[in-house]
């Protein structure tokens, strides 16, 4: 189920990527957007941590957090299924996975920056051949494939972190 949302969600929202870059080919802007993307990949934690938004769950509950985690990969409708196959079924589950998790919580929030700046430039390379509507189509695929899921994992990464506290 988790692979089925993953892949549904990439396909929806790098849609209007792969249509802008088709019919725009693959230029020195592609290959320098690219580049300039990858950045983020190779930064340290400690950036990451600047870039948090708050240090309180009830702050990414106000933005929505809970709604976005319903419809995404081991969200909570990914998670009801599981469990409704594998009774027991846990994301994390002693403190140490918890403490894994974090891992691929980093992973995730990297990964979607990348992605996130790579939809930027692309908007941006479409707004200045005004191409209007692909760039609407790609910001609002940004917001719902990078910018949701960002304030997710900053949302469980204090959540986990709050959990390996008190375990």
């Amino acid at each position: 189920m988790n692979q089925f949302i993953s892949f549904f969600w990439t396909i929806l929202c790098f849609a209007g990527v792969l249509l802008y870059w088709t019919a725009a080919g693959l230029s020195t802007g592609f290959y320098v957007f690219i580049m300039i993307s990858f950045v983020p990949v190779f930064l340290p934690r400690q950036v990451f941590d600047r870039f948090q938004l708050s240090r309180s769950t009830r702050f990414y509950e106000r933005l929505g957090v809970k709604f976005i985690r319903r419809f995404v990969q081991h969200g909570d409708i990914a998670n009801r299924f599981s469990r409704k196959n594998k009774p027991g079924y846990r994301v994390t589950g002693p403190k140490n996975a918890a403490r894994a998790y974090l891992k691929t919580i980093a992973m995730y929030e990297r990964f979607h920056l990348l992605c996130l700046l790579f939809f930027v430039f692309t908007a941006t390379g479409a707004l200045l051949e005004n191409k209007f509507m692909i760039a609407l189509i790609i910001m609002i695929s940004n917001i719902i494939y990078n910018l949701c899921p960002i304030l997710l994992q900053q949302y469980n990464r204090i959540r986990i972190l709050k959990l390996t506290e008190t375990i």
